[in-house]
């Protein structure tokens, strides 16, 4: 499955072999793995914001394990030492299994492999990337509905939401929140789409907010007591639910093109149209603080710390202020960023993965920003393309799956012993 672990390398070679062929050492800390990155987008507000610090400098692969090479690729999820990965053994003439597995975040070691979800499915997409740690548990949105498991693999309940027809959107974690579990009807159905709660315990119903038939929603946001529901296409909009009891508090009529993202009362939206861009909104007067014209794909979004929002767009990752939408500092097009790709933001670090157009073969690089003036912190190639996953970050370390079906984890290279690099 995967390499010889740092700690039974170390053990083989001996310490003192080690000291005499060590080709670099660096003053930082090794990493603790310790925090938890919950989902895509890290919270259910998806403000792609953790405060741990993760990896800088040199940053090198330190471990790889084989996944199952499906569509879409998955964005890892982190819990107490273990790397949880949603991935599809199948193909589109058959059948597909949809299998959580469960990795050692230090070493790579995979724990176990539960099947969630047998279905006789012929779609593009297999599954959703659409994993949730919380409160001990793992929540799963497969086609089929809603499943739970124990972080030892152990399957809890399932809660039927049968999609018909191919389903929207691809990125489709839950909402875990107030004691309930909140995932929507995705794809084109009848009866009317809709918006479902469950207990979070036992996956019985609490309540379901129907909607036009003609509507499909993309991917749930929420955020002090409200779920806000996205819908795919026209000018379907936006609506806000009672996380508590799924009553309308509001809606909008907008040309909305993706999932959105929610900073204490500001509701970033993006907005299809020519141009395509960014509007940020008052929660509670609907108020237009500010819009700016982007250029990105529908799969990415946004992140959101200290007082600066971060996207992609005209394959440049761009910082503006929060309130005003003023350019702070901008990173490209040389790298040349993936249009795809949502930032992330571990302590005073953002990360975005780019293309160096300028070098053999245009490799990937992960790279590390400082968030506050998008200076580099470091960088390391990436073995492949991360397609449009996700990346989980903790302490020291960040968590990325490739197209390929693989997983990879990246630290700070902290020592280097031949082409093999230790992080402590």
């Amino acid at each position: 499955m995967s390499g010889p672990s740092r700690r039974q390398f170390l053990a083989t070679v001996g310490v003192s072999a080690l000291s005499a062929t060590a080709g670099c050492l660096s003053g930082g800390d090794p990493p603790t793995y310790e925090g938890t990155w919950s989902r895509r987008g890290f919270d259910d507000a998806r403000t792609g914001f953790s405060p741990v610090d993760g990896p800088t400098g040199n940053l090198t692969v330190a471990w790889r394990a084989d996944v199952f090479d499906a569509y879409p690729t998955s964005t890892p999820v982190v819990a107490d030492g273990q790397v949880y990965y949603f991935h599809t053994r199948g193909g589109p003439d058959g059948e597909h299994e949809s299998v959580v597995s469960a990795f050692d975040a230090a070493t790579g070691e995979e724990r176990w492999q539960t099947t969630v979800s047998v279905a006789p499915l012929d779609q593009i997409a297999y599954h959703h990337d659409s994993m949730v740690v919380a409160d001990g548990r793992l929540y799963v949105r497969t086609f089929e509905g809603l499943h739970v498991l124990t972080t030892d693999g152990e399957r809890r309940w399932t809660h039927p939401i049968p999609t018909t027809e191919q389903s929207y959107p691809v990125v489709a974690p839950p909402v875990v929140s107030d004691g309930m579990a909140l995932t929507a009807t995705f794809g084109d159905r009848t009866p009317p789409a809709g918006v479902v709660a469950v207990d979070a315990e036992n996956g019985r119903p609490r309540w379901r907010a129907g909607f036009n038939a003609r509507k499909v929603p993309w991917t749930l946001s929420a955020s002090e007591g409200t779920v806000y529901v996205p819908f795919v296409g026209g000018d379907s909009g936006l609506v806000a639910l009672d996380i508590r009891t799924g009553a309308q508090e509001w809606a909008v009529s907008l040309p909305v093109d993706g999932p959105v993202t929610i900073a204490g009362d500001t509701v970033f939206v993006p907005l299809a149209g020519d141009p395509e861009s960014i509007a940020a909104i008052h929660r509670r007067t609907l108020d237009l603080l500010w819009r700016k014209p982007v250029s990105r794909r529908t799969e990415s979004g946004l992140a959101v710390a200290g007082g600066l929002v971060y996207y992609v767009t005209e394959r440049t990752l761009v910082a503006r202020r929060l309130d005003t939408g003023e350019l702070v500092w901008s990173f490209g097009p040389t790298p040349v960023v993936s249009l795809s790709w949502t930032p992330v933001v571990a302590g005073p670090n953002v990360y975005v993965v780019a293309e160096r157009a300028n070098e053999p073969e245009s490799p990937n690089y992960l790279y590390a920003l400082d968030r506050s003036t998008g200076e580099s912190r470091g960088s390391g190639r990436i073995p492949g393309s991360p397609d449009t996953a996700g990346l989980a970050v903790v302490d020291g370390a960040a968590y990325l799956a490739l197209g390929r079906g693989e997983l990879l984890c990246f630290e700070s290279c902290g020592l280097t012993l031949g082409s093999r690099c230790f992080s402590g």
